[in-house]
């Protein structure tokens, strides 16, 4: 929901239930097919976006690591859960398959030993595009926000939302 309706609000406005929203919310989730993307030879961006889950200390970080094809603005994979070499590791794999010409990420230090062989980037303001995804993420979704009392209370909800959001966008971000 690009409107910033929380699920109670939602079920006032619908008339059902907070447990079939939620419900009908991870069922739509995982009906989400995730784009088969032929890209070869671009310029990927990926990046790590923090999150809470249920309280906002660290031990309830939650990190959605998602990777873009600089010149489509398009989606190519995301990944949820801890900023962990094999959640960075799904992303970078998903994108060494299609033979990128240059891949940009931060200075994170796990990010050279992953990209390897490829060209790798992590010259300031070169992933521009993806930094502004990530601001147009947490200012659509409100769960997303960092200094607020809207969260998600579990990763399940977390993750479908984010898809949900992906999916509405057709797995494209406006970046610009």
């Amino acid at each position: 929901n690009t409107e910033g309706v929380g699920i109670r609000s939602m079920t006032r406005i619908l008339g059902f239930s907070k447990r079939t929203l939620i419900r009908r919310i991870l069922y739509l989730a995982s009906q989400v097919k995730r784009p088969f993307c032929q890209e070869f030879n671009q310029v990927y961006e990926v990046d790590e976006l923090w999150t809470f889950v249920g309280k906002n200390e660290p031990s309830h970080f939650s990190w959605i690591i998602y990777a873009i094809n600089r010149k489509t603005h398009q989606i190519m994979n995301v990944s949820f859960g801890s900023r962990s070499k094999e959640n960075l590791r799904k992303v970078i794999d998903s994108i060494k398959i299609l033979s990128p010409k240059k891949i940009i990420t931060d200075k994170f230090q796990v990010y050279p030993k992953l990209v390897y062989p490829v060209t790798h980037s992590t010259l300031r303001y070169s992933n521009n595009h993806i930094e502004r995804g990530n601001l147009t993420l947490r200012t659509h979704l409100k769960r997303l926000f960092r200094r607020t009392i809207c969260f998600s209370r579990s990763q399940k909800m977390l993750e479908a939302c984010v898809l949900l959001y992906f999916e509405h966008k057709n797995w494209r971000l406006k970046v610009s």
